[in-house]
């Protein structure tokens, strides 16, 4: 974005030129060295994938059960007033989040390939993003990042209220 808003700024200089190509190769390198990072857990044997998901669930259950636990030493009444507004909350974040996301959360990244793939099919360099666009850009990336944030915090609300009806239950 950075190096957008520099070539639109300086349109015509080598000097904006030069820091336009020196962020793409960081953000290049940042990439590629982040991809490499992912490299050595990548197995595509469905075996291993079963294997590191049961120890990440038998790593989890003692916690899981711990927090439990814990949450029945509060006194009932206090719990289900806890629990109550858990699950209001829950409810009324399942219905202010579509209008946010809509159907993003179920779709996951295939509606942003789309968009990507109709945006850019007839790109020519070097970009001439006008200055409208560069803002929409910025729009559109602020609230996805919103919406994978609101996502976060949907699932963290539904483990709270699935936490505290099992301490609930007899």
């Amino acid at each position: 974005m950075l190096g957008q808003i520099i070539s639109k700024t300086l349109p015509n200089s080598r000097w904006a030129l030069a820091t336009v190509v020196v962020l793409l190769v960081i953000e290049l390198t940042a990439f590629i060295v982040a991809w490499t990072a992912e490299l050595p857990g990548f197995n595509l044997k469905p075996s291993s994938e079963r294997r590191e998901s049961a120890e990440i669930l038998d790593f989890d259950m003692p916690h899981h059960e711990a927090l439990i636990d814990w949450l029945r030493d509060f006194p009932r009444e206090r719990l289900q007033a806890m629990s109550d507004f858990a699950g209001f909350r829950v409810e009324r974040l399942r219905s202010k989040l579509p209008l946010l996301i809509g159907g993003l959360d179920r779709l996951g990244i295939l509606p942003i390939l789309a968009a990507l793939v109709i945006q850019l099919k007839d790109m020519h360099w070097p970009p001439q993003a006008s200055w409208p666009e560069v803002f929409l850009f910025a729009l559109l990336m602020g609230l996805y990042w919103l919406s994978v944030l609101q996502v976060g915090v949907r699932f963290r609300l539904e483990l709270y209220d699935m936490l505290l009806k099992k301490a609930l239950a007899p």
